[in-house]
């Protein structure tokens, strides 16, 4: 073997063992079917995935850390738990997500048999946690957060972006040595930054005097997110009350509450911004970039464009390349 084979061998071994170390466990034969598929990112972050489904009722319960602030992802049966000594409980419904700080107690779960339970989980370390909260808000906003999220808990729905990231975190194995965590690290920032967005909009940036009820304020922060999701697809009025359990009248007045501008409104101004950065930041033609986010034709982009931004796109990117 020659002096680059043995140098190369060493870089490719090192690289294995910068990667991400990750740790599976098969659920017991006699128990149940499932594993806990688990990684840990160079910040400490735990990213878990759990799939089980036990044979008989099972009674679990363990301390949770009050050194980590967790979100859990139920993406299938529901589970309630409760802490030791304590009347409180509280139960995840398949498609909700919650958020918490860990207490330092013992909590008790009990799942039940033959049912599938799939939940993912990303434990955050306390000390990362609140190093992202100085580094990236403002006092107020961090007051905010804290009051939220760590006295208490939080549900949200789990969103498409949600399910989306949660399932990319995978791909860091695609990535050798420190690639790996640096990609896993991307991940994780991208989904609390989506997961903190959800809690903003929906319990501290709306405004109180808007007179809708809570569910009604849910359901139309998710008829927004299937927006922002498929722009270019976006669903009409009766489609989208339907998918959010809501009345158009209701949808369309909560919207506009909300959100401050029509549903149609803000569908054709998140498609030409959507445009507007196309234009900056790819090499795709106009009829490319109209395509893309909903215009069947380049000259109603054009007249849209030209109608918010004062200028045709043509001139625009000019203008931005010159920043004019």
């Amino acid at each position: 073997m020659t002096q680059r084979d043995n140098m190369l061998n060493e870089l490719y071994s090192e690289l294995i063992m910068n990667s991400p170390q990750t740790f599976t466990m098969e659920m017991p034969a006699d128990v149940g079917n499932g594993r806990i598929f688990q990684t840990t990112t160079k910040r400490g972050v735990i990213l878990s995935d759990w799939q089980m489904n036990y044979f008989s009722d099972i009674n679990v319960q363990g301390i949770n850390s009050d050194e980590y602030v967790q979100i859990m992802f139920c993406l299938n049966e529901g589970v309630s738990w409760g802490v030791m000594n304590e009347c409180n409980s509280v139960n995840i419904q398949k498609g909700e997500s919650c958020i918490y700080k860990g207490h330092g107690k013992t909590e008790c779960v009990c799942y039940i048999k033959d049912r599938d339970f799939s939940f993912k989980c990303m434990k955050i370390p306390m000390s990362y946690f609140s190093m992202l909260l100085t580094e990236y808000f403002e006092v107020q906003e961090i007051q905010a957060y804290k009051e939220k999220l760590l006295g208490g808990i939080s549900k949200v729905n789990i969103t498409p972006s949600m399910e989306r990231i949660l399932a990319e975190t995978k791909e860091f194995m695609h990535f050798r040595g420190g690639l790996g965590y640096l990609y896993l690290e991307a991940k994780v920032l991208e989904l609390l930054a989506v997961y903190l967005s959800e809690i903003l909009e929906l319990d501290i940036l709306i405004r109180n005097d808007i007179p809708i009820s809570k569910t009604e304020r849910i359901s139309v922060m998710e008829a927004k997110r299937i927006i922002d999701s498929q722009l270019a697809y976006a669903p009409s009025c009766e489609d989208l009350a339907k998918q959010v359990q809501l009345s158009i009248s209701k949808l369309t007045k909560g919207f506009s509450n909300i959100v401050g501008m029509p549903i149609h409104t803000y569908i054709i101004d998140q498609r030409l911004t959507r445009g507007a950065q196309l234009l900056i930041e790819s090499n795709l033609n106009i009829s490319e970039i109209a395509a893309m986010i909903g215009y069947s034709k380049p000259s109603n982009f054009s007249a849209a464009f030209k109608k918010k931004y004062g200028v045709v796109p043509k001139l625009y990117k000019e203008m931005q390349r010159f920043n004019l």
